[in-house]
């Protein structure tokens, strides 16, 4: 019997593919939009500011920006000569690393959904601030379950509703911030909050940039979803920089800065929400305070309804290619990898009864570090190649190449030092995936034939 008859004896055929709509550019920037509300609400002002000060907070976003600056003007090389769904995984199979590819791509999966973790955090926080009788154990289901619900409806994200849910985030993001930095912000709360609460050493700038990072992470994600998504590949490829972040940055920076400049960060530190915080504070629960709650609101929910979306495909992906149980993989009727999104749903569901902030935003920035350090070296890897149907020509690809993995080296280390047990946990993850990868997934009859087509096959950039 043919190796094709046997894959259809056991099952290999009964996977469907999704048939959906391409995303537009409001559809992709609601995936960064609940992160970055995240940030300037909370993440940046409790934990990274509190920390080491406004002024080094912008040092640090500042290396942040160049590590994500030089990564995609690689990027954009490997996407050109390798113009395929698949990113890292692809990118990695013509390097001659499959399975480090493989890691880095399956693991977003967990990794999202830690962001996940902390948006639950701040959604049933801006519930609790309007209905702070109900038990704060309920939120959390109040959150996931119509999210998940959706989902698994086969109502995902795009069209019309979505761009509008957008605009409406956007709108309500200047508003906030040109009321806070007017009416709010003081010079005495901003001189206060600018210098660095603890000792500046040679690797703070690297440790700061590498939290920066971490919250920064989905931005590739945004990035590649841009470019695999829009019909128009060269400029998805040339602007996917400027939609996926600095229209993100420019919105929550301004008011990021607003709120460091309302009240000394001691004060912050006791607001669950700081962005809905400075404004209860000055004004109490006036529509400014509400615009902002629905807006958060908003962002949180698209998000994650995003992160079950995409996520989703990405559990079915690995089950495709035989490292996973074939039930992970199935889709509905509808389209939808339910399995999957149920799986999601659960893992999400533990982030309610997380509370090690400071633990899963050290793994965080180790996972985004890393990752650009392997997009780094999957370049040079690449540019080694004499066989691709379209070589790597990037101008100063190999010194950007060489300067990114040296930066992104030492900014590891930076964090390393912070926290040795999160950067580890996330070390072994990429290891054990990486050994499964390589030992386990090629022995199962799903996995071998995975291998024997992917790992064969030619890529060609004729379609540009």
């Amino acid at each position: 019997m043919s190796t094709s008859d046997d894959l259809s004896e056991d099952g290999l055929d009964d996977i469907e593919l999704v048939d959906e709509k391409p995303l537009s550019w409001f559809d992709v920037s609601a995936i960064g939009t609940g992160e970055m509300l995240f940030t300037a609400g909370w993440a940046w002002i409790v934990f990274i500011a509190a920390s080491y000060g406004i002024l080094w907070s912008i040092l640090g976003f500042v290396g942040g920006a160049i590590v994500i600056h030089t990564a995609w003007w690689l990027y954009r090389e490997m996407i050109t000569a390798v113009p395929e769904p698949g990113s890292l995984q692809s990118y990695a199979r013509e390097a001659g690393v499959f399975p480090l590819g493989t890691s880095y791509l399956i693991l977003y999966a967990p990794v999202y959904g830690a962001f996940m973790w902390l948006e639950l955090l701040i959604a049933d926080e801006l519930l609790a601030l309007l209905f702070p009788g109900v038990p704060a154990a309920v939120w959390p289901y109040v959150v996931l379950v119509p999210v998940i619900a959706l989902n698994l409806l086969g109502h995902q994200i795009t069209g019309k509703v979505q761009s509008i849910l957008v605009v409406i985030t956007l709108a309500a993001d200047l508003v906030l911030a040109v009321a806070v930095i007017a009416l709010i912000a003081n010079t005495e709360a901003w001189d206060m909050n600018w210098p660095s609460p603890t000792p500046v050493t040679f690797m703070t700038f690297f440790t700061v940039a590498g939290l920066w990072l971490g919250i920064m992470a989905g931005i590739m994600e945004v990035q590649q979803v841009l470019v695999d998504e829009w019909k128009d590949f060269r400029r998805s490829r040339d602007v996917g920089l400027m939609s996926a972040a600095w229209q993100l940055w420019v919105r929550q920076i301004p008011l990021a800065l607003g709120v460091l400049g309302s009240l000394p960060v001691a004060a912050l530190l006791v607001m669950p929400v700081p962005t809905i915080g400075v404004v209860e504070a000055k004004f109490g629960q006036n529509p400014l305070f509400y615009l902002a709650l629905f807006a958060m609101l908003i962002a949180t929910y698209t998000t994650l309804s995003v992160y079950f979306m995409g996520m989703g495909k990405i559990l079915a992906l690995y089950s495709q290619q035989g490292a996973l149980p074939r039930a992970v993989g199935r889709y509905s009727r509808r389209s939808v990898p339910w399995v999957a999104i149920v799986i999601l749903g659960l893992f999400a569901l533990v982030g309610a009864y997380w509370s090690d902030f400071a633990f899963v935003s050290h793994v965080l920035s180790t996972w985004s570090t890393t990752l650009y350090f392997v997009v780094a070296l999957l370049y040079l890897l690449m540019k080694r190649r004499k066989d691709l149907d379209r070589p790597i020509v990037s101008r100063f690809g190999t010194p950007l190449a060489v300067f990114l993995l040296v930066f992104t080296a030492i900014i590891g280390v930076a964090i390393a030092m912070t926290d040795w047990t999160a950067a580890l946990t996330w070390v072994a993850l990429v290891v054990i995936v990486v050994v499964y990868d390589m030992f386990v997934v090629p022995r199962t009859k799903r996995g071998a034939f995975y291998r024997e087509q992917i790992l064969r096959r030619r890529t060609s950039a004729a379609r540009l």
